[in-house]
């Protein structure tokens, strides 16, 4: 990802790409490339990206905002939309304390930093696609559930239980459950 490779902070590519990274080949078309980064890192984020059209998402009522001062950055939102010419870029704003990444969803669902950044053999980071799957079984949309699919051929038993467990307390009734099931 060459727009990333001068950023100082820690990114890693987020979506439905991670499930693609993880299995070594594209399953699917992917809209756009969303990249994560450490809420703690965001004003180096703001500055490395100065040049560009900066919106912010306003959780819950589907539209962007323009980007004009920190205070629009804080809780509950999370996510930034760049522009710049026919580029875009999605970035998603991640809590950690510690060496925990912290679920936005329930701050009590946490993972180790180093279970939840990965890179591939190119040296590429990506959050663990557990990760993200868990983000996609709370409100599964057909590509997540095609994503979901082809990476749970390919997961261990303690992978399929850490991701159970967590959906259990996210969303109980996910049909994702029967197939984490071992």
């Amino acid at each position: 990802m060459n727009v990333m490779k001068n950023f100082q902070k820690p990114w890693f590519i987020s979506g439905g790409w991670v499930v693609d990274i993880a299995l070594g080949r594209v399953t699917r078309v992917h809209d756009d490339l969303d990249i994560c980064i450490y809420r703690e890192d965001v004003k180096e984020a703001l500055g490395y990206f100065e040049n560009w059209e900066i919106k912010v998402a306003v959780p819950g009522k589907n539209r962007l905002v323009d980007y004009e001062q920190f205070s629009d950055l804080s809780l509950p939102r999370y996510c930034l939309h760049l522009f710049r010419d026919k580029d875009f870029i999605e970035i998603l704003l991640t809590e950690r304390e510690g060496d925990k990444v912290l679920f936005r969803k329930n701050k009590n669902i946490t993972m180790h930093t180093n279970d939840f950044a990965l890179n591939d053999r190119d040296g590429r980071p990506f959050v663990n696609p557990l990760w993200q799957l868990l983000f996609k079984s709370l409100n599964p949309r057909e590509k997540d559930n095609e994503d979901f699919n082809n990476y749970v051929t390919i997961m261990n038993d303690k992978q399929k239980l850490w991701l159970a467990s967590k959906i259990r307390i996210m969303k109980p009734d996910s049909v994702w459950l029967e197939k984490l099931a071992f």
